[in-house]
């Protein structure tokens, strides 16, 4: 009991962590601490402070009802714990408790479950009823509570049959993500980051096991959530210009931002379609609704993604984890997005591609060439190249200028050869022509680079790079071939001149 009383940050996390370590060991520890009295006491602690805020008196007969022997200084302590830290907590007891065949054990786990359940109806009921005022700090702070033992529940996916958890938490989603209808809740950023934390990690650690009715609920709350962000956190919002030394604080400011990403693949994964689409019933909602909301996520946040943010490490790696599915699945839907959405995509993926991570280098060129290639089979880019005729071109030279002629095209040279391939089978022949020599002169070597491109670019082989079938795939391998001398030839003059 004594963690209780030390506020060191550093004692709660090693204490918690050894705690969960525990109760990972397997059936023997999980019976020995579920026989402790220290473990009972913490459950009963729990219990009594589920409803408790930091500042809020215990009711004497709830800590009757528990029937534990708990010292007011016991109490005091653990509800004057940080939130995340008591949502912590309540994963470790989850699990230390998850035995089937244990009586003991399955009472003490009903009754965490049951108290975190008690205590956000109340809350839920209160304000559904207006009989709380949302802006009140106690109701704010009660939130908060709710929303982070909720997170501590989904985060323990390592219990024994886990399946209990989409169980207990499925019918409280739909109420977790309309408390957002609240506009005091709403405009509160730590409120709606806490949320947005709370569904990522739900939908990760128990997308494998939810059923179908489970599944729609998800996804209809998780819908209602991106809505109510994106109305108060994504229109107007100001990105400053990240400065040059980036430190983990400045990271925490976006993590939002991270979250609304990780559930976007998260949703987008192909685990929770194919589970979702197991129902034939005639209300079920199908992939392309899946898919409309995982547009609708990303067309919020791409405006935010600027060079500033994709400074980030963790916010760079998902941003084109997510853009590199969406846009290599759904390509003729990104080519269609409003002008302003689909540069702010563009520019990002020629972003990407100069990466000095090889992974994001090669996910941008690959979103690139699906984006063009869909352009050479429909002419896609239409609506967009009525705007800006000279995308393109423009994508076109960046390409070879930045990528190709730099020592990065290394690691990512086939990707880089079949975003080129679409790209010059998109451009009209003079054009291409106008383009090698606008390249050759900024090089400074002309004669030399317009006999490479002479070799690379054949009228014959580009203008087929839209075929299908086996057709298709040796002209994209001959290209290859033929890019891979184009590499080798002007990277040898380049780097001696």
């Amino acid at each position: 009991m004594a963690r209780f009383r030390l506020p060191e940050k550093e004692v709660q996390d090693e204490s918690t962590t050894l705690l969960l370590a525990l109760a990972k060991r397997g059936h023997y520890v999980r019976d020995l601490l579920v026989n402790s009295t220290s473990f009972e006491q913490t459950v009963a602690l729990h219990i009594v402070c589920a409803s408790l805020r930091s500042n809020q008196s215990p009711d004497l007969s709830e800590i009757e009802a528990v029937g534990t022997n708990l010292s007011p200084e016991s109490i005091r302590g653990y509800q004057r714990l940080p939130y995340a830290d008591r949502g912590r907590v309540l994963t470790c007891l989850l699990i230390g408790c998850s035995e089937i065949k244990n009586e003991k054990a399955s009472n003490m786990l009903n009754g965490c479950l049951n108290a975190v359940e008690k205590s956000f109806k109340l809350l839920v009921n209160a304000l559904e009823g207006r009989q709380v005022h949302p802006q009140n700090i106690n109701v704010i702070e009660s939130t908060c509570l709710a929303i982070s033992l909720y997170g501590g529940i989904a985060l323990a996916s390592e219990m024994l049959e886990p399946e209990r958890i989409p169980h207990f938490i499925t019918p409280s989603l739909p109420h977790l993500s309309g408390i957002l209808q609240f506009s005091s809740f709403a405009d509160d950023l730590s409120i709606c980051g806490a949320l947005l934390t709370f569904f990522r990690d739900y939908a990760e650690q128990c997308i494998g096991m939810l059923d179908h009715q489970q599944c729609k609920i998800l996804f209809s709350s998780a819908a209602q959530l991106l809505k109510s962000y994106s109305i108060h956190h994504c229109k107007n919002r100001a990105v400053p210009k990240i400065t040059e030394e980036l430190d983990f604080e400045e990271e925490q400011k976006y993590n939002d931002v991270l979250c609304v990403i990780q559930l976007l693949i998260n949703l987008g994964t192909k685990d929770f379609i194919d589970v979702y689409n197991e129902s034939t019933q005639s209300q079920a909602i199908g992939s392309e609704d899946i898919t409309e909301v995982i547009f609708f996520g990303l067309q919020q946040i791409l405006p935010l993604m600027s060079q500033g943010l994709l400074q980030f490490p963790s916010l760079c790696q998902h941003y084109f984890s997510l853009v590199g599915f969406t846009v290599e699945t759904y390509p003729e839907k990104m080519c269609v997005l409003p002008f302003d959405l689909f540069k702010s995509l563009l520019d990002s993926l020629l972003f990407g591609m100069c990466h000095s991570d090889p992974l994001i280098g090669k996910s941008s060129l690959e979103g690139l060439a699906s984006l063009m290639k869909q352009h050479a089979k429909t002419n896609a880019l239409a609506n967009q190249l009525s705007v800006n005729n000279g995308i393109v071109e423009d994508c076109t030279m960046r390409l070879i200028q930045e990528v190709v002629f730099q020592p990065i095209i290394w690691d990512r040279l086939e990707p880089a050869a079949m975003a080129l391939l679409p790209l010059l089978a998109s451009i009209e022949l003079e054009n291409i022509a106008t383009l090698v020599n606008a390249i050759s002169l900024q090089s400074g070597s002309r004669d030399r680079l317009n006999a490479a491109f002479e070799k690379l670019i054949k009228p014959e082989l580009v203008s087929r790079t839209s075929l299908n079938g086996r057709e298709g795939r040796m002209i994209r391998m001959k290209f290859k071939s033929e890019f891979d001398a184009f590499v080798k030839d002007v990277q040898s003059f380049l780097i001696t001149r």
